[in-house]
């Protein structure tokens, strides 16, 4: 099968219990749940040219399910149990050729994701307890016998398997499995040219290598401290993979599965080559998260084919690859809403996954990010193009907009449709950005409304909001002065565009609105674009047309009354700006109570409004 295409759609018990929060593969097998078939993912993995991949995708994209069926495959079953009949119709059994290797490898399995602890004595600890409990499971449960290797290598097993390894030992602890589990497995080979060597797999590696980064943060520790929680448990991290992975003898293939590519010099600088297949490659496009014809299939064989529209604008948008790209559902979220089907899909994604890192950043970002991500949820084009960077660094992360778009693309709160490289050689991807659908919209408008919401911003920007619905332009006017002089830094009146900041500021302080009003930035209306537009969704309630100018008349003048007759100047320029080139035009068929025509002018954090109920 071609890396880029789709396989056929096959869903396990299409009507049967739905496994929710089990990803467990065999459980949900074995219970007869529905699930859809990623089992193509086993052949891409074998016949791969990797030795070491590693794939990125945002969380609760059945990863965890994913690295739990290639277990299952994998590794050979205990004695008397057969993990053959849990790949029973499923659509890799009809390939011979792969299936030839089911059961047939040791397997090292590990998930992160429960060492995601406030401090580094916490994780480490949880870390150790994790790698123990894999120790156990082949020494203990599964009879693997230590006595075949030399005195030193079993007192590391007596002390880690005793709870009693040094941080070195336990550093150490996956590659000496591995070369157990190949001694152990080929004890009746004599030919080391054949042996079967352990495949291994580590699901969400950077689980908690964000949350050390997190907590570090919030504690007030630099992430570049080699003692801080987020130094610590990098330099652990990197040397536990890298010695199991880099030019490990014992080693037949590895999977790793996360979030983002952490950057190279900070986990994977001993690592040769390792294959990284992010939301912006192909190979594994299909492989994570549900497809349009599989969610198509899931919902008729529910009864639901009607709700497909609905389900599509919650949920779907995810677009996969770049080449071939392939777009693709949440399935967390489609497989709550199959166990849930009202008629208005509801908030799960949003709801569950761990959100802190991308919450701690965008509240830290800075202006031209916050100008920009309202840009895309309500201005005339839904897309931003900007520069992708390949890794995360973690270490140097500041909050700037490129940085925080490529943290937001890993991370499922971005999606690209087109991506092209940048002309100079080794230049970053150009990605065409945009918000993938209305769930994680809900999650920006919640993120923006907190931005405003704190004390004592909150009863401020109501009555800011109030007086403008109440066409009384003199009050908002009073109070949008008195917000702006004391609340503007958060975003920024300097730099080469400041009425795209104010633009910004408002459409901000406006999302409020978004149940009873559609939201508009730079749409089309009579003869030109309004710079904000509030129309409403029932009759009888007010529209709102803004357009900002830049007093550039009173820029660096010191007379106040000379800046205030430029200010008074523009902002009746702006005014007639909305009247003259007709703007009011969209809300013809509105059926409004009033428009209210504001014109703000501004020359940094000094402004006047000029405003007009039209047509009155």
């Amino acid at each position: 099968m071609d890396a880029s295409s789709q396989p056929p759609v096959r869903i396990a018990n299409p009507r049967g219990p739905l496994p929710r929060g089990m990803d467990d593969f065999a459980k949900a097998i074995t219970r007869g749940c529905c699930l859809v078939d990623k089992t193509p993912l086993v052949d891409r993995i074998l016949n791969g040219d990797d030795e070491v991949t590693l794939i990125t995708r945002p969380r609760r994209f059945g990863k965890t399910t994913n690295m739990s069926m290639l277990r299952y495959f994998f590794e050979t079953p205990p004695a008397g149990t057969n993990t053959r009949a849990l790949f029973d119709g499923l659509l890799v059994e009809e390939d011979a050729a792969t299936m030839a290797h089911q059961g047939k490898y040791p397997v090292i399995s590990l998930t992160l994701k429960s060492a995601k602890l406030p401090t580094w004595e916490e994780a480490y600890g949880e870390l150790c307890s994790l790698i123990r409990a894999e120790l156990e499971r082949h020494i203990v449960t599964r009879g693997v016998d230590f006595s075949c290797l030399p005195p030193s290598e079993r007192e590391v097993y007596q002390r880690t398997l005793a709870g009693q390894g040094t941080q070195k030992d336990w550093r150490h602890s996956l590659e000496l499995l591995c070369k157990l589990l190949t001694l152990h497995h080929n004890k009746d080979n004599p030919n080391q040219l054949s042996w079967t060597h352990p495949v291994v797999l580590v699901d969400e590696y950077d689980a908690p290598i964000h949350a050390a980064y997190t907590h570090s943060i919030k504690r007030g520790e630099d992430p570049n401290d080699d003692e801080s929680h987020y130094g610590r448990m990098i330099d652990f991290i990197r040397l536990l993979l890298g010695n199991a992975l880099k030019g490990n003898k014992y080693l037949h293939k590895a999977v790793l599965t996360g979030i983002l590519r952490v950057a190279k010099e900070d986990i994977f600088s001993g690592l040769s080559n390792p294959g990284v297949y992010g939301v912006l490659e192909d190979r594994f496009a299909a492989s994570f998260g549900f497809t349009e014809p599989e969610a198509r299939e899931l919902l008729t064989r529910r009864g639901l084919a009607d709700r497909l529209d609905a389900v599509r604008a919650w949920y779907d948008g995810y677009c996969i690859g770049a080449d071939n790209p392939v777009t693709i559902y949440n399935p967390w979220s489609v497989v709550s809403y199959l166990a849930n089907p009202t008629k208005v899909p509801r908030l799960y994604w949003v709801n569950t996954s761990d959100n802190a890192l991308v919450h701690t950043l965008l509240r830290c970002s800075d202006a031209d990010m916050k100008n920009e991500l309202l840009q895309v949820l309500f201005g005339s084009s839904k897309h931003i193009a900007r520069p992708i960077l390949d890794e995360a660094p973690l270490r140097s992360l500041t909050g700037a907009a490129r940085e925080l778009w490529s943290l937001l693309l890993a991370s499922g709160y971005a999606t690209a449709d087109k991506t092209e490289r940048d002309i100079k050689e080794g230049g970053p991807n150009i990605a065409s950005l945009r918000v993938p659908n209305v769930e994680v919209k809900c999650l920006y408008k919640d993120l923006i409304e907190s931005w405003f919401a704190q004390e004592p911003r909150k009863e401020k920007t109501t009555g800011m909001v109030k007086a403008l619905l109440a066409g009384n332009g003199e009050l908002f006017a009073q109070r949008l002065q008195a917000f702006v002089h004391a609340s503007m830094s958060y975003f920024n009146t300097g730099g080469d565009d400041p009425e795209r900041v104010y633009q910004a500021f408002v459409l901000g302080l406006l999302v409020q609105l978004e149940q009873d009003y559609r939201l508009r930035s730079e749409r089309e209306a009579g003869e030109g674009r309004a710079d904000v537009s509030l129309i409403p969704k029932q009759p009888n309630k007010p529209g709102i047309i803004l357009e900002f100018k830049l007093a550039e008349n009173v820029l660096g003048q010191r007379d106040q009354a000379v800046v205030e007759q430029g200010l008074q100047q523009t902002a009746q320029a702006a005014l007639r700006q909305i009247k003259d080139k007709h703007y009011a035009a969209a809300f013809v068929d509105c059926q409004c109570s009033f428009v209210l025509a504001v014109g703000v002018a501004f020359a940094g954090k000094s402004l006047t409004v000029a405003h007009e109920r039209l047509g009155e």
